[in-house]
């Protein structure tokens, strides 16, 4: 330990024992859960009493910053006062008075207080303890940066005369006691280090070690603390983190190690060897190398339960390379890697720890062991670690819920690939873990997700393309028709096998969506009359879903909020749109007004693309909602392309009767090679791009070239005065 060791803090102590003059914590970020990846639950191996303690990327597991001090024991007061004062006083008056009441409160109920003698000790006390909370409560503020402000100076000459007397008068054990307290805390606050720890020893064997008892020894730590004692402080500290379940986070906070003597020091104070260990424990979590914690403490005590806390944040720790881990498996090379040092000697720390199998709770170090060796890719030393668990492991549900889970994904784990042998050992397990997603008593969530990811890549390898988009679904599996078809019909397949009806009902992608999906693709390929059959078999909510645009309409400049803020005579949905365009494809085969056909189904065939105002017409399951940004790249191509729209455009050319007609028809088609342009230059897409070089004024389009001949018409000087591009390029082109 050097000088430096561990000074990330600074005492605090409220009536709780704590307070704030400064604190510097890492928030923790909102992605996921508190403890990031985990598979191994912490509260199975460990008292629910050491929760704050878990790993967590917060300050404390649960809670992050313990904030609890000025309300921690309000609850806890209000019933000791009441079981002391009996019956006759309604705890609601006794908690109004020990919380809500001020000074003056307590004076005016002091003196229309009946004569009986508890309830007058009790308001007597009020009174005082009510001046002690006008220093001792302060609130924290996380975001004070002075950290050399100190309390405001409060004279408490009076004040601990009269705590002194009430002491020596006081009633009774009970009400002495907490005179003594509000002394011990007034003195830390306004005297002098010594006379705090004075107090405090001069009555401390008169009261049993109680809670109250546990704040007092705070004090008296705070008070060696100030005198930088820090050997004294960090003993007393431990001795009310291992003595008070309440106070723990708040001793533990306050322990301060600085360096090697002082640590020495401590150590030396201890009067057995489980205050030893408590010490250790303290120190391992967040201070220091836990590796050391636990080799010191199991020298000390092998059965000590203060290995097991240390223990799971170890391997919490550790198993945060577990989507690397992760990552290894999903690609080709599946083989073993060496893992770092520190994982290394923890795997090796654990095993030979759980070969003793002298601990309180050698299942929890096999099974460590067993998650360890996996990690590192030692499938067979886990599996053989996890069997010797199975013999020892309490029939407890959540421990054995926890070895299940773990045997799974060694198993998973070391399958290069998928075969039917697998698949029946596989299907209980994972179905269990399915069901499982319920319970939230152990960790499951990630090791489901894992497991669907992995069996996905491994039935990939093995070939089984459909199997494998069940367990995860992949944007990518959807490009070849083939697959999709090929999913349709094992989703459809009669008479199922119990595995495969397991297996199409992890299946994210449904018949309907399908259905859906292709009856989109048709339709951009103008497909249209399979499309409408396609879309018929879609789910009826998707198929009548209103589009937010009038599809058949253009505009000079896309504005899709304009459309959709538009009123609308007619409304279209997915289905609607299908008919529709149906309808125009026949008139224009038939040769009816297939220049106004033929621009309102180029219109549509626009607006159902990423650039158009209907693009909710291709959001599905499968395609996902929103823009292409969120969208997968697999689909880009798809979702951007202008081939149709360009072909009823051409149409609408071709047929023009008047040049009005044909600038129209050639303005659109510019507006298609733009987007084409934008589709082979996709980083110039962005619309947050600035114009500054970056992103291009003008392209000669050759739409735009051709509607130069058409400046007699009143399209023509519509374009010019709307479109930028087109003025720009006029300019430089006259």
């Amino acid at each position: 330990m050097t000088k430096t060791f561990l000074k990330k803090y600074w005492l605090i102590l409220t009536s709780a024992g704590c307070i704030s003059t400064g604190i510097v914590l890492a928030c923790a970020g909102d992605n996921g859960p508190e403890y990031g990846t985990s598979n191994f639950t912490p509260s199975i191996f460990v008292d629910s009493a050491y929760s704050p303690f878990f790993y967590s990327y917060q300050f404390y597991y649960g809670i992050n910053y313990d904030e609890n001090h000025i309300t921690r024991f309000s609850n806890s007061n209000v019933q000791e006062w009441a079981n002391y004062l009996g019956k006759t006083v309604p705890a609601e008056k006794i908690d109004y008075l020990l919380n809500t009441a001020n000074t003056t409160s307590a004076d005016s109920a002091l003196k229309a207080s009946a004569p009986d003698n508890k309830m007058k000790a009790f308001l007597e006390y009020l009174r005082l303890a009510k001046k002690c909370e006008a220093f001792s409560l302060t609130t924290i503020d996380h975001w004070e940066v002075d950290t050399t402000k100190k309390n405001r100076h409060f004279n408490a000459t009076t004040l601990n005369r009269q705590l002194r007397e009430k002491l020596t008068a006081a009633p009774d054990v009970f009400v002495q006691e907490r005179y003594w307290f509000q002394l011990v805390r007034s003195d830390f606050f306004n005297a002098t280090p010594q006379e705090t720890i004075r107090i405090f020893d001069a009555y401390s064997t008169k009261f049993p070690s109680n809670t109250l008892w546990y704040r007092s020894l705070a004090y008296k730590a705070g008070a060696y603390y100030k005198l930088k004692d820090y050997s004294n402080a960090n003993y007393l500290y431990s001795l009310v983190y291992a003595g008070c379940n309440d106070l723990r986070t708040v001793a533990h906070y306050s322990f301060h190690p600085q360096e090697q003597k002082d640590w020495q020091e401590t150590i030396a104070l201890c009067r057995n060897t489980e205050e030893k260990a408590t010490l250790w424990q303290m120190l391992g979590i967040f201070y220091s190398d836990p590796q050391r914690a636990i080799k010191e403490i199991y020298a000390l005590n092998p059965r000590s339960e203060r290995l097991d806390l240390l223990l799971v944040r170890a391997v919490n720790r550790s198993e945060q390379r577990f989507s690397a881990f992760q990552t290894t498996l999903l690609s080709s090379d599946m083989g073993a890697t060496a893992s770092d040092s520190s994982n290394q000697s923890l795997r090796t720390l654990v095993t030979q720890i759980a070969k003793a199998g002298n601990t309180a709770r050698p299942w929890a170090w096999q099974m460590a062991c067993g998650y360890l060796n996996m990690l590192d890719k030692q499938y067979d030393a886990a599996s053989t670690w996890y069997k010797k668990a199975e013999t020892i492991t309490p029939k407890e549900h959540r421990a054995q819920a926890q070895l299940r889970l773990l045997k799974l994904l060694n198993t998973l784990a070391a399958a290069r690939t998928i075969d039917g042998p697998l698949e029946k050992k596989l299907y209980p397990e994972i179905e269990w873990l399915d069901s499982s997603q319920a319970d939230q008593s152990f960790r499951n969530d990630d090791a489901f997700q894992w497991t669907r990811k992995v069996m996905a890549a491994k039935y990939r390898l093995s070939g089984d393309q459909v199997k494998a988009e069940c367990f995860f679904s992949s944007p990518a599996f959807y490009v070849d028709n083939r697959n999709v078809e090929a999913l349709k019909t094992f989703l459809n397949k009669p008479n199922k096998t119990p595995y495969e009806n397991f297996v199409c009902s992890l299946s994210v992608v449904k018949q309907t969506d399908i259905f859906e999906y292709q009856a989109v693709q048709l339709c951009m390929n103008d497909n249209i009359d399979p499309a409408i059959t396609a879309m018929k078999q879609a789910a009826p909510g998707a198929a009548r879903s209103i589009l937010p645009g009038n599809p058949f309409n253009a505009r000079i400049n896309d504005c899709h909020d304009c459309d959709h803020e538009a009123q609308q005579k007619i409304k279209y949905s997915k289905i609607d749109l299908l008919y529709k365009l149906k309808e125009m494809k026949d008139k224009i085969n038939a040769g009816q007004e297939v220049y106004t056909n033929a621009i309102l189904a180029g219109n549509a065939q626009y607006n159902i693309t990423y650039y158009g105002n209907a693009r909710t017409f291709y959001e599905c399951k499968i395609y996902g909602e929103g823009g292409l940004w969120s969208m997968d790249s697999a689909f880009e191509t798809a979702l951007t392309n202008m081939k149709t729209a360009i072909k009823y455009y051409s149409l609408a050319l071709k047929a023009a009767q008047n040049d009005e007609q044909r600038a129209k028809a050639q303005y659109l088609l510019a507006k298609c090679q733009r987007n084409e342009w934008y589709n082979a230059n996709a980083h110039l897409r962005d619309p947050w791009l600035d114009k500054n070089g970056a992103k291009p004024d003008f392209i000669a389009w050759d739409g735009f070239k051709a509607l130069k001949q058409y400046a007699n018409t009143k399209y023509y000087n519509e374009v010019l005065k709307e479109c930028g591009y087109f003025k720009t390029y006029t300019a430089k082109n006259p």
